[in-house]
């Protein structure tokens, strides 16, 4: 079911009806009266917390709101674009860890960062699962190879074939044909002792929520981006994993040992972990893939 907040509550003698909490309302609950703002349809409020944020006579008692807890009086927004820039440009994906723990008020610090990652209609329906230590993290690996040696095995046999094109669609099977000397060389590797798949990383994050909700894709995805800014701020590094994702969410054993609910789909996961390099330089990106209207 979507998030319903409780409804706001208005100050009268603070009021002065200038209407910005209505215009910044997204569920029509507040009305301007011939005296003062008035609830209208409080029974429609997400809890979203703007008709506070936005009042300049902090008239509005509402439980998302908080007068207190912003930076400053002052001018917004906290940082610079020169500086958001940069640490947007410094963020790396991370595939070389430390052995060191990664510890638990730093990962509750990252999630923190996830709480604040807009959700569509203000849901806030992410759900994670955390692996702690590399002991947590082996049995998820090995059940995720073992997924992934299926897929590839059958990507090789004509029936396989046909039925990979079938479910999956033509260029989804040549993408996989063309993946097979890299994947068997990574397995070599794996033998060895080298993990290609999680990085040997001292930590890991799964986010999940409802599959009937159109918002889940973004509202997983937005959130553990927000805690991968904050793993860099933090010192950390992170590095996102489509293999987990897909296998979580097509291998009941992973889905089970995971404790993913049957309405749920994961759709973002990442390793975390203190960064064994030192990345010195910037990179570059492709300019935009824009058309302008």
């Amino acid at each position: 079911m979507k998030r319903r907040g409780n409804a706001p509550k208005i100050v009268a003698e603070k009021c002065t009806r200038c209407g910005q909490c209505v215009l910044a309302c997204p569920s029509f609950v507040i009305e301007v009266g011939a005296k003062q703002a008035e609830v209208k349809r409080g029974e429609w409020c997400l809890g979203c917390g703007h008709c506070g944020a936005v009042c300049p006579a902090e008239a509005i008692l509402q439980e998302a709101t908080s007068y207190e807890d912003y930076p400053g009086r002052g001018a917004a927004p906290a940082v610079s674009s020169g500086a958001l820039g940069l640490l947007l440009r410094e963020r790396r994906s991370v595939r070389k860890y430390r052995e060191d723990p990664v510890p638990r008020d730093l990962l509750e610090k990252i999630l923190d960062a996830g709480r604040y990652a807009p959700t569509g209609s203000n849901t806030q329906n992410v759900h994670y699962r955390i692996l702690t230590s590399p002991e947590r993290i082996l049995p998820l690996r090995e059940m995720t190879l073992a997924f992934y040696e299926k897929i590839f095995s059958r990507a090789r046999g004509k029936f396989g074939s046909f039925l990979l094109r079938m479910a999956a669609g033509r260029r989804t099977l040549e993408y996989l044909r063309e993946s097979l000397p890299k994947v068997e060389h990574a397995y070599e590797e794996m033998k060895k002792g080298k993990d290609i798949l999680f990085y040997h990383a001292p930590a890991l994050i799964l986010a999940h929520a409802e599959s009937w909700d159109s918002s889940s894709p973004f509202n997983c995805s937005v959130a553990l981006y927000n805690a991968s800014l904050m793993a860099h701020a933090l010192g950390l590094g992170c590095c996102f994993n489509g293999f987990l994702v897909n296998a979580a969410n097509r291998d009941r054993e992973i889905r089970r040992w995971l404790g993913i609910p049957a309405e749920h789909q994961v759709y973002a996961a990442m390793t975390v972990g203190y960064p064994a390099l030192q990345y010195r330089r910037l990179v570059c990106r492709d300019p935009a893939k824009v058309i302008w209207f």
